[in-house]
């Protein structure tokens, strides 16, 4: 963990015990009552508690609106202990994260699709709101959810009434209301692996015209990394957020809300670890590859001899797959801070109507850093000299700026004919510097010098306008129409300006390169699209529902403002659009004993904005480049269902089976592959494929060193085909005891799936299964309550993240000595077992 001066704290190892695995023939017989936990506020003894949402910008049944959403309750969060967006990814099957180098190039994916960038110049594909208000970038997101009442997963694109960014889905979360006499609560959480957290709350109806809610956390993981060179943890984080409430209500049918936050958040995920050595020996187009594990002994960092593996990796197993020691002598990771407020206003009108106005503003900072060579002595040579005397790092800022208005109608909640209207507009600015590498002027550098040295200063901004409206007509008896429309204008541009020295540390000092070779700009660049959506539903019986509906989706206009910018790349790359064609059912069954949501649908994504990145032989560093795909697809379907079995038991499940596909892609990006030989002093390998690259890489032109592969109905990476989630919960009263005792298992399972987009068939993550448990009791009153957690249950080991970035090694002393094969690794926390408890009270 770090400070903005750098400074981490300590921490010890966790400790892991071996336990024996459950039957698999509780996983298959859970598996056969499959659910989705959807709970509520309000229940009959002896059935299911009614979910609403607002997915459609009005409070509604879950079982009535005709999309495929799956709802995270309160009561969910608590049992399984939800602190971060990666726990929430892990209980939701439709989701899935693509972790970067730091949290500030996390990616969210929905039913498949999600946008990877290191580049602030493209949006995510699937947005995050937070009690009405989108949030600027996605990242942003990946800090402490506290206190939440309810995620609701929006699947498909959203865009007609959550606009742009939410062209693949997005996710709704909102927090606890303001309701009921005061309350004040607290809790506290320790774990095995040496994560705290601590919260406080309070709120309730002060008198009839004022209610407030204030919520405070600070929270602590160290990390599951430990580093040598130091003796501290990495790989975890923390931070302190505080949330506030206030509801006025000078009239009858006036609420006047304002809701301001903050958040101070840590993360020093991100750090890689070496937990494979090989030397490959033979072809891969011969069938002859040999993989030979090797040590460190003849190895040299990048083939330097003034560098070699025993000292840059002293105390280090490399051929450990559970390696956990890295050695770093710079920080890896996010610092940020969080500040803003929203404030709504509502007006009900005489017929019950709803006028509402909802205004937000707020500053994001953040400072990013990341250790390039991973390891804990110099690695670069100033001009002139052979000693090594510098380290290959990079750092940067973050300045976001979003101002954002709503003026939204909610139609009375009656009759057959039902709508909500609205006119949105929003500001965003990014402002982003940042410094890789290492180049002292009178040097002369550029992008492909050594370290691959950069220093930039860039802006990114846009304005949003938009109209939008949705509407629902029950035409006939069980017959019902649902049709909305978005006007989207959009203005968005940036600014870049570059040179390569990097002790060039602030503006003041910052002198950029000649216009048009190292400092661009494009502004004013407008951009209209219209987004729809229509649904035609049947309510065969009181119990089920069916529907059909269609969407498309919409986001804007990117920018390749990354290190690599040229005169090329400095004009907007084209928006993305999307459309989906979905058809499902609803149902309540056995006297609302159980429900049952299942959804088939087909998604469709053109001129898909993607950051690319790779790396070259012998140089760390990543390089990323912005592509437009042609043309991508994902299909697939969904079960999500809750079933209360017996008394104080439900069993809850889901399950997405999911397709995603690159339909078309002529000049797709290649993988390294050093067992494709050249054929005498040619560069090319026997079938004319670049040699060093695999056999389906191709020179763009001939002669060209630079090589591309036809990726036409290829695998699109970052999704397993098969997700599924399976809980269970008891609830029982203690004989002679004022307490209840509750026991709950979830199991969740995943089966392997390609992380490269390249389909690198080495860049696959193997399949995967873990329980945890949960169990404890509370007051019979609900004013304190103890439970105890273990994560991992049987301890199962698995590796995450194959193409986890890495140093390079050679067998030898030279940038011509063979090159080794080597693995790294970032893994989540529920690699190893760790056990926790946690204490509530209220009052």
């Amino acid at each position: 963990m770090f400070n903005n001066n750098y400074k981490q704290q300590t921490t010890s190892k966790p400790t892991t015990i071996k336990m024996t695995p459950m039957a698999s023939a509780l996983a298959l017989a859970l598996f056969a009552m499959t659910a989705q936990a959807q709970e509520a506020s309000t229940a009959k003894p002896g059935q299911l508690e009614t979910v609403v949402v607002t997915a459609n910008k009005r409070v509604e049944k879950l079982e009535s609106v005709p999309m495929a959403i799956s709802v995270m309750s309160e009561q969910e969060i608590q049992r399984a202990n939800i602190r971060e967006f990666e726990d929430v990814v892990n209980m939701m099957p439709s989701l899935t994260l693509n972790s970067g180098t730091t949290a500030a190039n996390n990616a969210i994916f929905m039913r498949g699709i999600g946008t990877v960038s290191v580049g602030i110049g493209v949006e995510s594909d699937v947005a995050v709101i937070i009690d009405d208000i989108p949030i600027a970038t996605q990242f942003q997101a990946f800090k402490d959810l506290a206190d939440v009442s309810r995620i609701e997963v929006l699947k498909g694109p959203q865009s007609t009434l959550f606009g742009k960014s939410a062209v693949a889905g997005a996710v709704n979360i909102v927090t606890k209301p303001l309701a009921g006499p005061l309350t004040y609560r607290g809790s506290t959480y320790l774990s095995s692996d040496h994560e705290w957290r601590v919260n406080a709350s309070m709120g309730g109806t002060i008198n009839e015209h004022f209610a407030m809610r204030l919520a405070a956390s600070n929270t602590r993981l160290p990390g599951t990394f430990h580093n040598l060179t130091d003796g501290r943890d990495v790989n975890g984080s923390g931070g302190k957020t505080f949330l506030a409430k206030l509801q006025w209500t000078p009239l009858d049918n006036l609420s006047i809300d304002l809701s301001p936050h903050y958040n101070y958040s840590e993360n020093t995920r991100g750090v890689t670890a070496i937990n494979g050595f090989f030397l490959r020996t033979g072809s891969a187009a011969a069938g002859n590859l040999v993989s030979t594990p090797v040590g460190l002994d003849g190895a040299y960092f990048n083939g330097n001899p003034l560098l070699p593996a025993t000292t840059v990796l002293a105390g280090i197993n490399v051929n450990d797959p559970n390696n956990r020691n890295v050695r770093r002598d710079f920080p890896t990771g996010l610092v940020s801070s969080d500040r803003g407020t929203g404030l709504k206003l509502t007006y009900t009108l005489p017929n019950d109507a709803q006028l509402m106005a909802i205004s937000s503003v707020d500053k994001y900072l953040a400072n990013d850093f990341r250790d390039q060579d991973f390891a804990d002595v110099p690695t670069i040579a100033e001009a002139g000299k052979t000693a090594l005397t510098q380290g290959n790092n990079q750092y940067g800022t973050y300045d976001i700026r979003t101002k954002t208005q709503e003026i939204r109608y909610v139609s009375p909640d009656r009759g057959n004919f039902k709508y909500v209207a609205g006119l949105w507009a929003a500001h965003n600015e990014i402002y982003r510097h940042f410094i890789r590498g290492y180049c002292v002027a009178p040097t002369l550098c550029n992008g492909n010098s050594n370290s691959s040295p950069t220093n930039y200063y860039t802006d990114i901004y846009n304005t949003n306008k938009a109209i939008f409206g949705q509407a629902s007509w029950e035409f006939a008896p069980t017959w019902t129409l649902e049709a909305g429309l978005r006007d989207n204008l959009e203005t968005s541009g940036f600014h870049y300006a570059r040179n390569y020295y990097t002790n060039q540390v602030d503006r003041a000092s910052f002198v950029p390169g000649p216009v048009g070779v190292d400092q661009f700009q494009s502004t004013g660049n407008a951009d209209r699209a219209y987004t729809g959506k229509v649904s035609l539903q049947k309510q065969v019986t009181p119990e089920l529902m069916v529907y059909v509906m269609g969407a498309t989706g919409y986001k804007g206009k990117a920018y390749d403002v990354t290190s690599g910018l040229k005169a090329v790349a400095a004009f907007p790359v084209r928006p993305e659009t999307s459309q989906t064609m979905e058809i499902g059912a609803k149902a309540n069954l056995f006297d609302n004993r159980l429900s049952v949501a299942a959804t088939v649908y087909n998604s469709e994504f053109f001129n898909y904005q993607q950051n690319v990145t790779y790396v070259l032989p012998n140089d760390p560093t990543i390089y990323s480049q912005l592509n437009s795909i042609p043309r991508i697809r994902t299909h697939g379907f969904e079960i999500d269902s809750h079933l209360l079995a017996a008394k104080d038991l439900t069993i809850n499940a889901s399950l997405a089976f999911t397709l995603p596909t690159i339909e078309k892609w002529a000049n797709g990006p290649c993988f390294a592959d050093t067992t494709n030989v050249a054929v005498g002093n040619t560069k090319l390998a026997a079938n004319g494929s670049l040699a060093g690259q695999n056999p389906s890489c191709f020179p763009i032109a001939p002669g060209s060193t630079t090589g591309v592969q036809n990726l036409d109905n290829s695998i699109f990476p970052g999704t397993p085909k098969i997700k599924l989630n399976i809980g269970t919960n008891y609830e029982f009263p203690v004989p002679t005891l004022p307490v209840n005792g509750f026991v709950n298992v979830n199991v969740r399972y995943q089966n392997e799936y390609n992380t490269n987009i390249n389909n690198d068939p080495r860049s696959v993550n193997a399949g995967y299964s873990i329980t945890d448990l949960g169990f404890g009791v509370r007051d019979k009153k609900g004013r304190y309550g103890i439970s105890f957690r273990v994560n991992n249950l049987f301890d199962r080991f698995y590796i995450p993240n194959a193409n986890a970035s890495g140093p390079s090694f050679r067998a030898g002393p030279t940038a011509t000595s063979p090159a080794l094969t080597v693995n790294s690794w970032v893994p989540p926390r529920d690699v190893f077992r760790y056990f926790s408890v946690k204490l509530d009270v209220k009052y």
